[in-house]
């Protein structure tokens, strides 16, 4: 096999890596890429369902060149007779770089964990065929319908690179590679993207070390202005599992603790442990991450607010707002906020179907964590008017890392399209820990006035005892 960089030893959790060219020999547009084995990621979600090609193919160095002001192209190089370069052109990078809602720049603090949270959550970019291209030489180019891109959660720098084909009908993966976008290209894209509101030397220690955010109160009215409130009944699905369909049947195995859950209930305890993200971007149910998910465990209320974004567009949205009692102590209580919620964004699904459902991480502004080429460039972070906290019984910031959650899933019911599904995705998004319905409509009076005639009001005149 021709030198390529390889992971050195699982406890060393990247520690050690072993490059081909070495930092030295590479420009400062490059990135060596790093590719593990099975005995090095043995918690690898994909092992189950992954193309029988797996291994096969092989790069060893990524570029990534500008073109022009919103062009860029980025170039993986083969390593072995088997692999083709793959080319992802005419992209507008300065869409992944994380950045934060203009209209909340207003407020410091919503900056500082808005920044943060943008770096600290994934977005992964789906090229179709057609989206991309891979030279023909070997055999690779002919085998691959599908690449993504990711920038990952761990830090500024780590991204991932991971391609498909076709068997049997389905799209399975076929290539899976991490490396360091390019430091110096990436603080200055990140300058650029940021210019007149913050620095990536201000934000240094966070982005590179994963330093945790102040906590502070959040004051959503920066963000909107509510047009309409009101508490709906609903009902809560909590004693019930969740359809092991898409990421949650592959990733199933790794929820460490309960062993093999069959409710959602069973994980509304602090004893919960899911598998770590650790670097350069693998699961490891070795070191397991610990919740403190029994601050979920009773479902107490649920607020709908009518609201318009303070973006630009002053777009018209739903904010849900759902209060939980610690199963442990139920006078201590957090709140859910999930705001900038589109009714557009909320499509009917049937359960099984789920997955398709609005899919997002906690933060301000964020991409989703997974999204098509067209829609990742199209969708700026500047203008979108979604928010998404963990909020304290002070109003104050909680960081949902520890928390044990990732983000929020909704859909419309299929066969009632007033009935929202409130779902909550854990850490890492492993799991479901929550699951509610209410009808959106419910607190919405309607105009039920009838115009009446002359003849009716002069018998509503003669009836009133004047």
């Amino acid at each position: 096999m021709k030198k390529i960089t390889k992971y050195i030893g699982v406890a060393l959790l990247g520690s050690a890596l072993l490059s081909s060219c070495g930092e030295e020999g590479l420009a400062d547009n490059e990135a060596a890429i790093t590719q593990l084995n099975d005995e090095q990621y043995p918690d690898n979600n994909d092992i189950e369902s992954r193309s029988e090609l797996w291994d096969t193919y092989e790069h060893a160095k990524v570029q990534v060149i500008r073109n022009s002001e919103k062009d860029f192209t980025i170039t993986f190089l083969p390593t072995n007779d088997k692999s083709d370069t793959i080319f992802i052109e005419n992209i507008n990078l300065l869409a992944w770089i994380p950045t934060i809602p203009t209209h909340a720049t207003k407020d410091e603090y919503l900056t500082h964990i808005g920044i943060i949270n943008a770096e600290w959550n994934r977005q992964q970019v789906r090229f179709d065929e057609g989206t991309f291209r891979v030279s023909t030489e070997n055999e690779e180019g002919a085998k691959t319908v599908r690449v993504d891109l990711a920038r990952n959660c761990l830090n500024a720098y780590a991204w991932e690179i991971a391609t498909y084909t076709e068997e049997d009908g389905k799209q399975k993966s076929m290539y899976h590679g991490w490396f360091d976008f390019p430091k110096a290209m990436y603080r200055e894209l990140f300058d650029e993207v940021n210019k007149g509101v913050l620095t990536f030397d201000e934000y240094k220690h966070h982005l590179e070390e994963y330093t945790h955010p102040r906590k502070e109160v959040v004051n959503l009215d920066v963000l909107r202005t509510v047009d309409n409130e009101y508490e709906v009944s609903f009902e809560d699905f909590r004693h019930e599992f969740y359809p092991m369909t898409g990421a949650r049947k592959s990733k199933y195995k790794n929820i460490v603790y309960p062993e093999k859950p069959t409710t959602i209930e069973q994980m509304l305890n602090d004893s919960t442990c899911y598998s770590t993200f650790q670097w350069p971007g693998r699961y490891d149910t070795k070191d397991p991450r610990a919740s403190t998910l029994s601050m979920m465990g009773i479902p107490k209320k649920v607020i709908i607010r009518e609201t318009t974004s303070n973006n630009t567009a002053k777009e018209k949205c739903y904010e849900f707002d759902v209060t939980f009692a610690r199963n442990t102590d139920t006078t201590y209580l957090t709140r859910i906020v999930i705001g900038g919620v589109r009714k557009s964004d909320l499509k009917q699904l049937a359960l099984e179907d789920y997955n398709g459902g609005f899919k997002m991480p906690m933060g301000i502004g964020n991409h989703p964590f997974y999204e098509k080429q067209d829609k990742a460039q199209a969708n700026s972070s500047k203008e979108n008017p979604y928010y998404g906290f963990v909020i304290d019984a002070d109003g104050k910031w909680v960081d949902s890392h520890f928390f044990g959650i990732d983000g929020p899933l909704f859909h419309m019911d299929i066969d009632d399209a007033d009935v929202m599904h409130y779902w909550i995705m854990s850490f890492e998004r492993h799991a479901m820990v929550a699951h509610l319905t209410f009808n959106l409509n419910e607190g919405v009076v309607a105009d039920t006035t009838e115009e009446l005639s002359f003849e009716e009001v002069g018998e509503v005149l003669e009836n009133l005892d004047l």
